[in-house]
């Protein structure tokens, strides 16, 4: 008994090892430069939906930014321009639509408080394939809103971290 515990224990121990040998580390906390502490988000949808790229970028930096109401208080002004577009992939014989492909795209820039660009006017996109029971009549409105969530957080995620790495090679 106390042998298995002791060779699970070195087990343990001998993968950690690789893993810390191999670079492997988690991503931890996002970290700003201390001259950015405050943010001001214009965006051209709506601020509180669940949908919105803005809603989770908030939701995401909230730790490190204090998000302000006026772009003058702002250390980083961040302009968001975010749509989404769902399109027919496939139809049954009778008509029926049945696949789906959904898409969010956002056009985001980030300037400093006196104008300097930071991240220049980048183009984000992601988009997801779903299919559907047509006997579900609520099925495709529901999966469309769960996607769109999904997508606008994993959108927000990917520009976070191209910020960050474009903070740091600023640096």
């Amino acid at each position: 008994m106390r042998s298995e515990i002791g060779r699970r224990a070195l087990l343990i121990l001998g993968f950690m090892m690789v893993l810390a040998g191999c670079g492997f580390h988690l991503r931890g906390n996002v970290s700003f430069p201390e001259a950015y502490r405050t943010a001001f988000v214009e965006n051209n949808g709506p601020a509180y939906s669940r949908d919105s790229v803005e809603f989770y970028l908030k939701r995401q930096l909230g730790s490190e930014l204090r998000f302000v109401n006026n772009r003058e208080d702002a250390d980083l002004i961040i302009d968001i321009d975010e749509g989404y577009d769902t399109r027919v992939t496939a139809s049954s014989l009778n008509g029926e639509r049945r696949s789906y492909t959904t898409d969010i795209f956002a056009q985001i820039k980030v300037t400093d408080s006196q104008g300097g660009i930071i991240l220049p006017a980048s183009r984000f996109t992601r988009s997801r394939d779903f299919s559907i029971d047509e006997k579900e009549p609520l099925a495709k409105t529901t999966a469309e809103a769960a996607i769109r969530r999904d997508l606008a957080d994993d959108l927000s995620r990917v520009f976070i971290r191209r910020l960050i790495a474009v903070m740091k090679a600023k640096q």
